[in-house]
């Protein structure tokens, strides 16, 4: 098995400053992504139950539609038998209003998961900016022990203080 070749070692306290920095930020970054895609997993999630709630809704509708339709034919038609024809419209007059009260209640349902669902997928757009920052800001510090500019390496720190101001707004959701 061949040797894996040596890491080098920071020369001076200037190198070891930007190395820590750069593996500060690449934790933060680590924390950022992983809630990222937690928000946006959870997000999809929630979408599915609110599209859930919705064709349950829907199918609610129909009931109720055919029950309205039934109750409507049966006080349109010449009842054979007045006191069951009465009684079979009185029931379906309750089923319209039973699917009305459940409608109201699964789209307050449906309703709320669209609430999360965006609430999530801010999240995750706060994240994913956030992310972009830090990432710029690994790059431009890595940059800044090559060509040993602290201007550089202060302009990677204000990018990656960004970055963390933006994992907050992130993570305070």
């Amino acid at each position: 098995m061949a040797d894996a070749p040596e890491l080098p070692e920071a020369k001076d306290s200037y190198e070891r400053l930007i190395a820590l920095s750069i593996a500060i930020l690449a934790v933060i970054l680590a924390f950022v992504d992983n809630t990222g895609d937690n928000a946006k997993t959870d997000g999809i999630l929630k979408t599915t139950e609110a599209a859930n709630k919705w064709a349950y809704f829907q199918s609610k509708s129909i009931k109720g539609n055919l029950a309205e339709n039934s109750a409507t034919l049966l006080g349109l038609l010449t009842p054979v038998d007045p006191a069951a024809t009465k009684a079979k419209l009185e029931e379906m007059t309750r089923e319209v209003a039973r699917y009305d009260t459940e409608k109201k209640e699964i789209m307050a349902e449906a309703q709320a998961l669209e609430k999360q669902v965006a609430h999530s997928m801010a999240i995750d757009d706060r994240a994913d900016e956030a992310a972009l920052l830090l990432q710029v800001a690994v790059v431009i510090c890595s940059i800044a022990i090559l060509v040993r500019w602290k201007a550089i390496f202060f302009g990677g720190l204000a990018i990656g203080a960004f970055g963390i101001a933006a994992a907050f707004r992130a993570f305070l959701g």
